[in-house]
């Protein structure tokens, strides 16, 4: 296994079965999304960075955007095709490997636009994820926080609502590789739709906490998915998140806690899902990281004491 790239407010590390590696590279990192032959790493800043096989890090473009980057994702099927949500809610779109980047405004012209909000003052909505249509290359879905989600068949130049039954809320969004099926995780818990979006519902089954965040579809295993959720939003944390990890076996309709060397609740937020290529499952919250050789059943901590893990990829 060539192991996995974190990225913590301290830069990007690298955990493999030799241990835990310091790269020289951003100072401090936000996003991860892996290409076909290359990862790139936003940084808070809105700084882009890119890393060949050969672990060296360069300087793409020192600030891609001005606004407030939330989220960052990476069509492999289009070469040089990226994205970039950001608040105010907008979506930015690069041709190039982030050397330019153009704004999507066909966005701010989606019905009901200037209602969507934000809980905390001055409640401004923001891109929160950006899910690349598995099976359409150049499609695109987002998850507006607080807005809803919307897909675009063409690279964000126009968009259709998806948010019959769906609490919009949104944190992550995700299409099955393979049919009609989607999952989103919000506020309210986790949402499931069987025809391509355009009705949800509320799935309950096995998940008893409500605030979902992190979402991961299984390539290697069909069908499972693990998503993780807290007791409450982030206002109640001040107390401890009481998180735990969940999985499904049969695409979201029934759900089991995943317990087996995880702690009972975790007081920090579960940040990132991740299975590799083989099939194994990590899972980071606050500086520690948790991998599963078994689907998650068994789980062990293989690195502690990192700089708020945002992000993790494989490497």
């Amino acid at each position: 296994m060539a192991g996995i790239l974190v990225a913590t407010n301290s830069g990007v590390v690298r955990v493999d079965p030799f241990g835990v590696h310091q790269e020289e590279g951003p100072p401090t990192t936000a996003f991860l999304a892996a290409d076909q032959d290359r990862v790139l790493a936003a940084t808070p800043e809105a700084a882009l960075w890119s890393r060949d096989s050969s672990t060296h890090w360069r300087l793409v473009n020192a600030k891609a955007v001005a606004d407030e980057v939330w989220s960052f994702a990476v069509d492999s099927r289009l070469p040089g095709r990226m994205y970039l949500g950001v608040s105010p809610a907008l979506v930015y779109r690069s041709d190039d490997g982030g050397g330019s980047w153009t704004a999507c405004d066909s966005l701010k012209r989606i019905p009901g636009y200037d209602t969507w909000t934000f809980p905390p003052p001055p409640h401004i909505p923001h891109v929160r994820s950006i899910a690349p249509d598995p099976q359409a290359a150049g499609a695109l879905y987002i998850g507006v926080e607080e807005g809803g989600v919307y897909r675009s068949p063409d690279g964000g130049q126009t968009w259709d609502s998806l948010n019959d039954g769906l609490y919009w809320d949104v944190h992550n969004v995700a299409r099955a590789l393979t049919d009609s099926d989607m999952f989103a995780t919000t506020g309210a818990g986790f949402h499931k739709s069987s025809d391509g979006g355009r009705h949800w519902k509320h799935v309950t089954n096995g998940i008893d906490r409500r605030y979902t965040v992190p979402l991961l579809v299984s390539r290697v295993n069909p069908g499972v998915l693990y998503t993780a959720a807290a007791g409450g939003p982030p206002p109640s944390w001040t107390q401890g998140v009481n998180a735990a990890i969940y999985r499904s076996k049969n695409e979201g309709e029934l759900w089991e806690r995943l317990g087996a060397g995880l702690p009972e609740r975790f007081d920090l937020m579960v940040s990132s899902l991740l299975e590799d290529d083989e099939g194994n499952v990590y899972a980071a919250a606050g500086g520690r990281i948790y991998k599963s050789t078994d689907r998650g059943d068994n789980w062990q901590l293989i690195a502690e004491g990192l700089s708020n893990v945002r992000s993790i990829v494989r490497a």
